[in-house]
């Protein structure tokens, strides 16, 4: 039973409230103790799993999503959206979710994506007529787009931790994504239409060139990333160095909306952000090597199979583990947390780990946008100058539709492994 001790250490003082690098590190060097195992070797474990390439996508893509976030492509990507859709039913929901959308396929980050459209987007909603709780649930729900459509950082960590391919990871996310952007769209006119929200007026086609022109450069950057990724021109490491300095370049040249200060406030952001990441990826990494050595997962795996839990069942049982623990675990942690406890029962039951990433995904999405510690409620309140209430009473349509996409791609897998498996 000692070998269970780390664990319940890390959930008591998670349950504390302690920072999720503080529990997750000292529950790992207990269980160094427990193992017998020199505490410098901690030292080497934590640099070396913070050492490879495919890691270094991550800061870049963080540094993208803030640049976008200063530099005027958000507010060109929402007036194109807004430009052509703004006059159907719910058409400033519509336009936001494709303004997250677009956003996301550059930026790889929910919170950033969220914030920065919904800056934009919450007081013109209000403005027209929409209630805040729309307002502010539409934008929570499109910003959750930012970590299921490619480049996606949790995908990155994902592939890093089960050594799969990122490539493979971003084509099996590409059609749920597509797939979970149609159902917000649909789920954002039902809710508008049903609430008799007003309709804006049909704009010309020369404001809708305007607006297109306009916003051209941004929606160039997506096709720049995932073309190159997927042609196998570049990396997605290298994908998000280039996405950095060309953000940089459009929101100097066409935008003209970013000055030094601005530059180094979000070099900063940027600093302390994947910090965070970094420190809770080698703590978890550390958490994993003892987890490992005491073959929990395999014991997980051993206790599912005598239960007689085939793969559909495990597949259903570990989803609604996931949706409560979203409810109090923000997304890295969880990824970090539970992926390396899973991995054993996935390969015994013959789970495969793309089309599993996809699901953990929409888990992670659901997550964000149910309380305590949904990330995205908080963001679109503090964007929005409004209350949790009010967000989380907005979410909830959207909360649905997700859960009904991850039972859809539970039971259809070929939604996420058909792609991967054109392009190989």
């Amino acid at each position: 039973m000692i070998d269970y001790l780390p664990i319940v250490i890390m959930v008591l003082l998670l349950a504390a409230g302690a920072p999720i690098y503080l529990a997750l590190g000292l529950s790992a060097l207990v269980g160094f103790q427990i193992a017998d195992l020199p505490l410098l070797a901690s030292a080497e474990i934590a640099f070396n799993s913070l050492t490879p390439f495919t890691l270094m996508a991550v800061p870049f893509f963080v540094i993208t999503a803030n640049l976008m976030g200063v530099g005027g492509i958000s507010d060109a990507l929402v007036r194109f959206a807004r430009a052509w859709v703004g006059h159907f039913w719910g058409g400033l929901g519509i336009a936001t979710v494709l303004a997250c959308a677009v956003f996301s396929a550059i930026s790889g980050s929910s919170v950033a994506t969220a914030l920065a459209v919904g800056a934009v987007t919450i007081p013109a909603m209000v403005a027209a007529g929409y209630h805040k709780s729309y307002a502010m649930g539409v934008t929570a729900a499109g910003g959750t787009l930012g970590i299921l459509i490619p480049p996606s950082i949790p995908l990155i960590l994902y592939g890093f931790i089960t050594n799969q391919s990122v490539i493979d990871l971003f084509s099996a996310a590409l059609l749920p994504g597509i797939l979970a952007a149609a159902s917000l769209l649909i789920c954002a006119v039902v809710v508008a239409r049903v609430r008799n929200y007003p309709r804006l007026p049909k704009e010309s086609w020369s404001e809708r060139w305007k607006a297109t022109r306009h916003a051209l450069p941004g929606l160039l950057l997506p096709v720049l990333i995932l073309g190159g990724i997927y042609s196998g021109a570049y990396t997605a490491t290298e994908a998000a160095i280039i996405s950095v300095g060309y953000s940089l370049a459009i929101s100097q040249i066409f935008y003209e909306r970013i000055n030094f200060e601005q530059l180094l406030r979000s070099l900063g952001k940027s600093m302390v952000d994947t910090s965070l990441i970094m420190v809770i990826l080698a703590t978890a990494m550390l958490l994993g090597h003892y987890l490992s050595l005491v073959d929990l997962g395999g014991r997980i795996a051993a206790g599912i199979q005598a239960i007689g839990l085939g793969q559909m069942g495990f597949l259903f049982m570990i989803m609604g583990v996931l949706f409560i623990l979203g409810t109090f675990m923000e997304v890295t942690s969880m990824l970090l947390i539970m992926v390396p406890m899973l991995l054993p029962a996935m390969a015994a039951l013959g789970v495969n780990p793309i089309h599993f990433a996809v699901l953990f995904v929409i888990a992670m999405e659901v997550g964000l946008l149910t309380p305590p510690v949904g990330m995205n409620l908080y963001v679109v309140a503090r964007a929005g100058n409004g209350s949790l209430q009010d967000a989380i009473m907005g979410s909830l349509p959207y909360v649905a539709t997700l859960v009904v996409l991850a039972v859809l791609v539970l039971l259809v897998p070929q939604i996420a492994l058909w792609l991967p498996a054109v392009l190989r």
